[in-house]
């Protein structure tokens, strides 16, 4: 046969592709939509059903909320925490979407179909792998970008929506390891009952006392009210007073200390919702070798949490399209047998993060134990 004679079918092999490759997609995007609606609803559900009762009980002596105040509160919390269950639930949303729509396809017998015109079933689920990547930025962006902006929202408990409760800070170090204690009003963002401790060589050199501590934005540091700075003395100087008035907590002290950061401290798990550049600067202060382990491990992961998304994808797809017919409740059980695996896998990783497992170790482990079983499974696929 002549080289005029096959363009004719390499053209309408080529058109044919196309065609395929926008139907899987549009399969998949609306099965995407569905999957989001689906999990994060469940998931608002879920917690509002355990936590109603906080949003209608009275707060500190005032008279119980009526029901448009309930709803106020209801969606006050949970407009900016449904960003937070994205970013958790964003692997398992793409996997629901790609079991779905490919489940879809195989018992209309479209598969079937398509695999008689002899396309590889690898060919045709490449689509829904390049979305998965596509959308795994979403991801990202949801958590580099937009949780940081509502990072002090998203650490309110659930009865806190009526009026914020005053923090107590006890001790926080910044930059040069002086100690920062004080009572935080989350409202103005200011402190009062300040006291720092100011250390050098790791000895208590002085402190500052100041009924209260303003945040000025603009110079990073705090303006005091009514405080001194008190020397300690030597023995040959007990007699001269020590104490002298001081305006302002030093701006290259105070900028590693800012109130939004002691907002977020009392939230067991804070560093989830910074970005890498806050973690990065997190991670120049002087910290606890604990809180420190915590930060190398979330920053590692912020890396890797893509990258595994895209091996659950790749574990659970070989399970949905094969040239078997298996039935929905099978594909459903071996899909959460394969990608579960990882998805628990990589949660008991970030559990044992620091200790004992090392921050890098775990973030890494999940994509060396299953990345090679997703290769594999990829390359069992019958064509």
């Amino acid at each position: 046969m002549s080289q005029t004679d096959n363009q004719p079918s390499l053209v309408s092999r080529s058109l044919g592709l196309q065609i395929m490759d926008r139907y899987v997609a549009r399969e998949f995007l609306v099965s995407y939509v569905i999957a989001l609606l689906v999990v994060l609803g469940l998931r608002i559900i879920l917690d509002l059903f355990i936590e109603f009762d906080e949003f209608i009980e009275p707060k500190d002596g005032q008279a119980a909320p009526g029901a448009w105040q309930v709803i106020r509160y209801i969606l006050d919390y949970y407009a900016p925490k449904t960003l937070e269950f994205f970013r958790d639930f964003s692997g398992v949303i793409i996997l629901l979407a790609a079991m779905f729509s490919l489940v879809r396809l195989t018992r209309q017998n479209e598969l079937t179909a398509v695999i008689a015109s002899g396309i590889s079933l690898k060919r045709i689920i490449a689509p829904v792998v390049l979305l998965g990547v596509l959308l795994n930025l979403l991801m990202v962006a949801d958590q580099e970008l937009i949780l940081p902006r509502f990072a002090d929202k998203l650490v309110r408990r659930h009865d806190e929506m009526a009026a914020l409760r005053q923090l107590s800070v006890w001790l926080q170090p910044d930059r040069d390891g002086a100690l920062l204690s004080g009572r935080l009003d989350p409202r103005q963002m200011s402190l009062t009952d300040v006291w720092i401790l100011l250390r050098q060589d790791g000895q208590a050199a002085a402190w500052i006392k100041a009924d209260r501590a303003d945040w000025d934005a603009e110079r990073r540091q705090y303006r005091l009210e009514n405080g001194y700075l008190y020397e300690l003395a030597t023995g040959q100087n007990t007699q001269r007073d020590l104490r002298r008035p001081l305006e302002t907590y030093p701006a290259q002290k105070a900028s590693s200390l800012p109130p939004d950061y002691l907002w977020l401290q009392r939230y067991a798990n804070f560093k989830n919702l910074m970005s890498s550049a806050e973690l990065s600067s997190l991670l120049r202060r002087q910290i606890k070798p604990a809180e420190r382990a915590e930060a190398i491990s979330e920053k590692h992961f912020r890396f890797t949490d893509p990258i595994i998304n895209i091996v659950m994808l790749l574990l659970g797809l070989p399970l949905i399209v094969s040239r078997e017919r298996k039935s929905t409740k099978t594909t459903v059980l071996l899909v959460m047998l394969g990608s579960g695996g990882c998805f628990i896998g990589t949660f008991v990783c970030k559990l044992l993060a620091g200790a004992p497992l090392d921050p890098l170790l775990a973030a890494w482990l999940p994509i060396i134990l299953f990345l090679p079983l997703s290769i594999l499974a990829l390359d069992a696929i019958k064509t």
